[in-house]
């Protein structure tokens, strides 16, 4: 292939592999290392790819295995409120809506940083790249019966992180709605 088609490739779908590479990291440094290592590591291998439309959703998954190396080299995890700037992508129209719903996401991203990273990439995946059930097993290299249950346990795992949380601001809207 062309450097100039690589070059394109490289500037149409960097932002979708930063983008889950710090999502499963959580870190600006181990996710630009992942997203560069991805696309070489792509660049590489462009002849085991059968369909160049699904080149993204490819690099993607690449960077998110290679996050969770680097995260299992470093065995550390760094979080920052910024993750907000790459997981959300349409804020709401009015203050409020905005508000709350980042808000609601931020209560999501940090959940989501509790996970084990093999949890973790499994939602960006199906989440945050779009990915089907199958289309992760084969990147994986899971059956995807195993993605299924996965994901299952860590939706749940999320959701009940997140029910505390939850169950807290009712009981302050009720709370602040008496007076």
């Amino acid at each position: 292939m062309e450097q100039s088609n690589l070059e394109k490739l490289y500037h149409q779908h960097f932002n979708k592999t930063y983008r889950s590479a710090y999502l499963v990291t959580g870190d600006h440094q181990l996710a630009e290392d992942a997203a560069q290592e991805a696309f070489l590591k792509a660049f590489a291998n462009m002849d085991k790819l059968r369909e160049l439309e699904k080149f993204g959703s490819w690099v993607s998954v690449i960077a998110s295995n290679y996050s969770i190396d680097l995260l299992r080299k470093k065995k550390r995890m760094v979080f920052t409120d910024s993750i907000a700037i790459h997981a959300d992508k349409n804020p709401g129209t009015s203050p409020q809506d905005s508000w709350e719903k980042t808000e609601t996401a931020q209560e999501v991203r940090e959940a989501l940083l509790l996970l084990e990273p093999d949890e973790r990439e499994i939602l960006v995946l199906k989440y945050f790249n779009d990915l089907s059930i199958d289309e992760i097993a084969s990147a994986i290299n899971v059956p995807s019966g195993t993605i299924k249950s996965r994901l299952f346990r860590a939706r749940k795992k999320v959701q009940k992180l997140l029910q505390p949380k939850n169950q807290e601001k009712r009981l302050n809207n009720k709370v602040s709605s008496k007076f």
